[in-house]
């Protein structure tokens, strides 16, 4: 006996997603695992397509947060912010946090090998759902049940104290050996090539040199000098 849905599991998995829908043939199609259509009836379909679009819905959805509650110009820890928060890792714990395991509709084989709890599975699972979400309710609709789901996690991130900046890391290398802040001489520049305003940076300790960047903005700039500063010094101390 396939372990089917009924309007009571449905009902349940409303109730702890927070989430009612409108169109409930989304919700029994995000739980819906490949291996239950392959024993019960081909014609059906699985989550694999919803957890392609809830990827996506995800991604963009935690990228906008990112942007707009972090006033930051470094890409690159906005990336590695992005990445930790839809990390695999993340999105199972998630997962299994909400007993999202309970409700998928297995096939006898994955059932038995313990589908339930595998890694990936949930993984998937989740973003099935985000899928099934926007589908029925919208791109709001979804950010609210985002953000609710990761307001824990994103309530911990912390620049300072995970991420910090690469002007924040060279500033706390100097001013422990030297007990000297750097010194950034930044200008800017009109590009007429593309029309637009370029800032040049370089980064000095003792009235050495150590770092340039260039950058669309003054702080991106500095950013840039810090970071090659510190590729300049690292395995080194500065002399």
């Amino acid at each position: 006996m396939h372990n089917r849905l009924n309007e009571k599991k449905i009902a349940e998995c409303e109730k702890i997603l927070k989430v009612t829908f409108s169109n409930k043939k989304y919700l029994i199609e995000a739980l819906t695992h490949k291996s239950f259509v392959n024993e019960t009836d081909r014609s059906r379909s699985d989550n694999q397509r919803l957890e392609f679009l809830g990827d996506s819905v995800l991604s963009l959805i935690i990228t906008e947060y990112l942007f707009r509650k972090l006033d930051l110009d470094d890409e690159g820890i906005l990336s590695k912010l992005k990445a930790t928060l839809i990390s695999d890792t993340m999105l199972h714990q998630i997962s299994t946090d909400l007993g999202l395991g309970n409700f998928i509709q297995l096939g006898r084989g994955e059932e038995l090998a313990g589908g339930r709890e595998r890694k990936k599975l949930l993984e998937d699972l989740f973003e099935a759902v985000v899928g099934a979400i926007y589908l029925d309710a919208g791109f709001e609709k979804t950010r609210e049940f985002i953000l609710n789901t990761f307001e824990t996690k994103l309530k911990n991130i912390s620049i300072k104290d995970n991420y910090k900046d690469y002007k924040t890391i060279f500033q706390e290398i100097t001013q422990k050996q030297f007990k000297l802040t750097p010194i950034y001489n930044t200008s800017e520049n009109y590009d007429n090539n593309i029309s637009a305003m370029e800032f040049n940076s370089e980064v000095s300790v003792k009235n050495t040199v150590y770092g340039r960047g260039y950058g669309k903005s003054k702080k991106m700039a500095e950013i840039e000098a810090a970071k090659n500063a510190l590729e300049k010094i690292k395995n080194k101390r500065i002399k």
